[in-house]
């Protein structure tokens, strides 16, 4: 059971500010970490050396492996080759492979074999299949007699994800007899959001400071450690999916949708993301969230759109990208956050009411906190580019979510290009054109963002009525070359409300954040990166008028698309400040509750992408 097939990864391509976007990355840390940071270097496991032979190379691969062949960088490229080389010959006749100094825990495994079928998708190297499908019978043999334990139970969901596409490269039916018995001894996370068991903050179910000094075991045995960890939940999310394909139940279909909305509304934040400081911490937009768990749950949602076909995974889709992800990261790819705040007034290293992370987890740096983000943060946007085309059938095309991309594909049996140009999500426009055509009638199928309340479509010169079923704009007929599909996807101005009625300022895709003046103070330097605090040079502590009068402006795209210096668009709104609200060791803490009076000074205030901020407040108390 499955409404979408993947497109291979070869022929989707990025284009406008999309590929610059990616050249940015490789400037970045993507393209130095491995001569730079030992944990991914030559010393590393997973090439044979001494260095660290756990999750990280695997991490760094899951993201270095497709934005080098995206951008065809051959420098990169062979880095990955020396990776992948050394993985393929590892396996023994058991059929379990990588260092033998984390043979008996799997999880490592589960992210370089995602390594590794993306690598096939690209080169079609036939040592692939007979190597997945050999670990995976490994692992059904393994689990008759071996109990899962911590990260290899927590996210078998991600190995499931491998059995899948092994299935779907072979119609082996064995292999969906094998990962039943793999799935039947992981986490059942499907179960998890079926009734989501923790709906307040993990402080409020472990008591951190009795436990913390036992080991990861100990705690995992007497406390739901791993049942709240924020990176385990989002990866989890993934799970309904994989049920459904294995069950053939829509059951599931139901079980994600509604579980996910509840977590969200337990623990989500404006920008899209789960709170989790490291576990689950509740919707403050003070609150943290951890950079893996935005790019997990990217990851995941390409599941959920693959197999359900739901507009509204699109939609969360783009939230993340759009907001989240350019939020935590600057501009230049170099230094990142563990921990973003949808309301982050300063970075530093305070003492803050994280639930487990340190002090430096806000730190824009090489390894603020601890390194998995430094190895995980680069598969966010190349696999990003992924999860914009799929197919339906035999002859329609599926644009889920809306990007500057080429697709190069076979509908039919007959070859296709087309082509979306477009400045979205910062414009409004998007214009499809074929740069080859079939002589037989296809289909173009477009999401339409729940956002968007009248969109304008034109094909042939003429306007095509939208019906609002399932938000997607079919377009089917014999397409010619040179033929255009022009969408109009009408932006307002409009105000969310998120936790104890805070109010958020979206425009499309976009989150709005205010525009802060900063101060960058090097804290130190490592390996030619630098750690930065950042403090506020300006006020922050403002309320919205909740009827949003506001003048929008736009400025020309530049080769950075999420600049602060020059965003793409700014909104300037009525606001007045609200002295009583102050911060609390370096957060904005105790939100006014609204509406506020609203008998004080107004002025205007500028409020910018969220995606172009590295401080900001996001989720405001407003005035009537």
């Amino acid at each position: 059971m499955k409404k979408y097939s993947r497109i291979p990864i070869t022929e989707v391509k990025p284009t406008g500010w999309l590929y610059e976007q990616l050249k940015i990355q490789m400037n970045g840390l993507s393209g130095k970490l491995y001569d730079i940071w030992d944990s991914v270097g030559c010393y590393s496991g997973w090439l044979g050396g001494t260095g660290e032979s756990w999750e990280r190379a695997p991490y760094y691969l899951d993201g270095l492996l497709p934005l080098s062949y995206y951008l065809d960088d051959r420098k990169h490229w062979e880095i990955c080759m020396k990776f992948v080389e050394w993985t393929l010959g590892s396996q023994d006749e058991t059929g379990n492979f990588g260092p033998l100094s984390t043979w008996n825990e799997q999880w490592s495994r589960y992210v370089m074999l995602k390594v590794l079928i993306q690598y096939e998708e690209i080169t079609e190297d036939k040592r692939v299949v007979p190597f997945v499908r050999n670990y995976l019978q490994y692992m059904a043999r393994l689990v008759k007699t071996t109990k899962l334990q911590s990260w290899s139970k927590a996210r078998v969901p991600d190995l499931l994800y491998v059995g899948k596409w092994l299935y779907e490269k072979t119609n082996d039916t064995q292999i969906l007899e094998w990962l039943k018995e793999i799935d039947q001894n992981g986490y059942d996370w499907s179960d998890y959001l079926k009734d989501l068991p923790f709906p307040r903050p993990a402080k409020d179910y472990i008591n951190w400071d009795i436990i913390k000094h036992l080991s990861k075991d100990i705690i995992s045995n007497i406390s739901p450690y791993h049942e709240t960890h924020i990176v385990n939940v989002t990866m989890g999310f993934k799970h309904p999916a994989l049920k459904a394909v294995l069950y053939n139940d829509q059951e599931y279909a139901r079980i994600a949708k509604e579980g996910i909305k509840e977590v969200i509304h337990k623990h989500g934040v404006v920008s899209g993301c789960i709170n989790g400081d490291e576990h689950l911490a509740g919707s403050h937009p003070s609150q943290g969230s951890e950079l893996c768990s935005v790019v997990e749950y990217m990851f995941s949602l390409q599941s959920l759109i693959e197999v359900f076909g739901d507009a509204w995974y699109g939609d969360l889709m783009e939230r993340l990208a759009y907001n989240a992800l350019p939020a935590t990261i600057t501009e230049d790819f170099m230094e990142h956050q563990y921990l973003q705040q949808a309301n982050q007034i300063m970075a530093d290293d305070r003492k803050r009411p994280w639930f487990n992370n340190d002090e430096d987890s806000t730190v824009f740096g090489l390894e603020p906190n601890f390194g998995c983000c430094t190895a995980n943060m680069h598969q966010g946007w190349p696999k990003f580019v992924h999860s914009l085309w799929l197919r339906e059938g035999e002859s329609t095309l599926v644009n889920m979510v809306l990007a500057p991309s080429t697709i190069d594909t076979t509908l039919c049996s007959e070859r296709v290009i087309l082509t979306l140009h477009t400045k979205y999500p910062f414009r409004d426009r998007l214009l499809y054109r074929f740069q080859q055509a079939p002589a037989q009638p296809i289909a173009v199928k477009i999401r339409i963002p729940s956002w968007c309340k009248r969109p304008q479509i034109i094909c042939k010169g003429a306007k095509l009525t939208w019906q609002d079923e399932g938000r997607f704009i079919l377009v089917e007929k014999a397409f010619r070359e040179g033929e255009q599909i022009q969408v109009r996807l009408e932006m307002k101005e409009f105000a969310s409300f998120w936790h104890q009625g805070t109010l958020a300022v979206e425009r499309g895709p976009l989150v709005y954040g205010l525009d802060m003046k900063e101060r960058w103070e090097i804290k130190k330097e490592v390996a030619g990166v630098k750690d930065y605090y950042v403090f506020p040079e300006s006020p922050w502590n403002y309320a919205l008028n909740s009827a949003l009068p506001c003048q929008l402006e736009e400025q020309e795209l530049t080769d950075i698309p999420f600049s602060k210096k020059q965003p793409p668009v700014r909104l300037k709104v009525e606001a007045c400040q609200v002295e009583e609200w102050t911060q609390k060791n370096g957060d904005a803490r105790e939100i006014p509750q609204s509406p506020i009076m609203g008998d004080r000074e107004k002025k205007m205030i500028s409020l910018i992408p969220f995606g172009c901020t590295k401080l900001r407040i996001s989720q405001f108390p407003y005035y009537e």
